[in-house]
């Protein structure tokens, strides 16, 4: 109870704020993305996203057809880089423990493998509040929600010694359900342009496969993987908003 009543008091306060004029913006900003929870683990091939901290870019704009209430937009694209020492033992380990037939990779054998990058696009629309302090200062919350666009790292695995090739591949496009919620403030440098920065956290969900395959002297091919888990960032940005 004391801290919503803490959080009232804050909330009143802004209300009582004297009222500018509200202005609408464009933005574009620059960051880091900081993979959250399942996403930025490793260990589990199911359930874990071997993510580590990529870059954010994102075109944001708010129209206020009234003071303190608008509505915002957002395109961005994020991308977090594989582990990828961590994703090759994983697989190795999977593919010895999960095969039909007993096998048993040589130290010597030639393994080639390539992982690239986590890349999402959002499209997303939502309520903007936003606090005009004074005359040079804007405090904006917002909650947005729409269409991620999710491309799994081209990850390729091939492994080979005297009577046996085994090789893993995965990538797929996917068009999923995503949300950001975040705040931030413009301070602005003269009557048309402001300095931006913003924190969002962003959510997705990602489902993909890792699929195996065996040539010579296998039976039967490996079980495929079946990957499920959320794409959670904390995304830190700043650039440059238009007002008008």
């Amino acid at each position: 109870m004391i801290r919503l009543a803490r959080i009232f008091i804050i909330f009143m306060a802004f209300i009582a704020m004297p009222v500018y004029a509200q202005q609408n913006f464009a933005s574009i900003s620059f960051g880091a993305a900081l993979p959250q929870g399942d996403y930025g683990r490793t260990n589990n091939l199911a359930a874990s996203g071997y993510a580590r901290t990529g870059g954010a870019i994102k075109f944001d704009a708010g129209y206020f057809p009234v003071s303190y209430f608008g509505i915002g937009g957002s395109f961005s694209f994020g991308s977090n880089y594989a582990l990828r020492d961590s994703l090759l033992n994983d697989l190795i380990t999977y593919i010895v423990e999960n095969a039909s037939s007993v096998i048993d990779i040589l130290e010597d054998a030639s393994i080639i493998y390539g992982s690239g990058f986590w890349n999402y696009i959002n499209l997303f629309m939502g309520p903007h509040f936003s606090i005009r302090a004074s005359q040079k200062l804007y405090f904006d919350f917002r909650a947005l929600a729409g269409l991620s666009v999710l491309k799994s790292p081209d990850q390729e695995l091939r492994i080979s010694y005297p009577g046996v090739e085994i090789y893993s591949q995965t990538s797929k496009n996917k068009l999923a359900f995503g949300y950001a919620a975040g705040g931030g403030l413009r301070y602005m440098l003269n009557a048309g342009i402001a300095l931006k920065l913003g924190v969002d956290y962003y959510q997705s969900r990602a489902r993909f496969d890792y699929q195996f395959e065996l040539f010579r002297n296998v039976a039967e091919d490996i079980p495929m993987v079946t990957s499920d888990f959320f794409i959670r960032t904390l995304e830190l940005t700043a650039g440059l908003a238009y007002s008008f």
